[in-house]
């Protein structure tokens, strides 16, 4: 039994949508893979750090606007390692350290894992999408009549 060309264009217009949805679903897998092996998760010590500072925002905040020699007196109070090391430490890993304070106070030791599902979300409908567009220009162009 022979196919009719409209029933020919379905069975492309079929494959084309297999290939799209299996396409953006393997592209975005590989997107998000490059990018957890370019930025593996924070390690034990980093995140043990990053919740001392979520959860003493204030006062580490406070800590870093003191002068130098009002930091030496709060530090002396302070049983926690932190601010004994934070005064020893260089100009860059102060600043560096700064930055990890501002980043870290709404931290939450699962946002890696839950960044990493949404890229792939944003991947695979951004990929999906432009797939269906292109899927859908092939049907117009297709179903053009010829004007000769």
């Amino acid at each position: 039994m022979e196919e009719t060309p409209h029933e020919l264009g379905d069975t492309v217009d079929n494959w084309v949508g297999r290939f799209s949805l299996w396409g953006s679903i393997l592209l975005s897998t590989l997107a998000t893979v490059v990018y957890c092996l370019g930025n593996p998760p924070d390690s034990e010590e980093v995140q043990r750090m990053r919740i001392f500072f979520r959860e003493n925002g204030m006062e580490v905040t406070m800590f870093i606007k003191l002068r130098p020699e009002e930091m030496e007196g709060f530090a002396a109070q302070q049983t926690h390692p932190f601010y004994k090391s934070y005064l020893r430490a260089s100009e860059n890993e102060k600043r560096e350290i700064n930055a990890q304070i501002h980043n870290s106070i709404d931290y939450r030791p699962a946002q890696y894992w839950f960044n990493t599902v949404f890229l792939w979300f944003i991947c695979f409908t951004t990929v999906w999408f432009l797939g269906l567009m292109a899927q859908g220009v092939v049907n117009l162009v297709r179903q053009k009549p010829d004007f000769k």
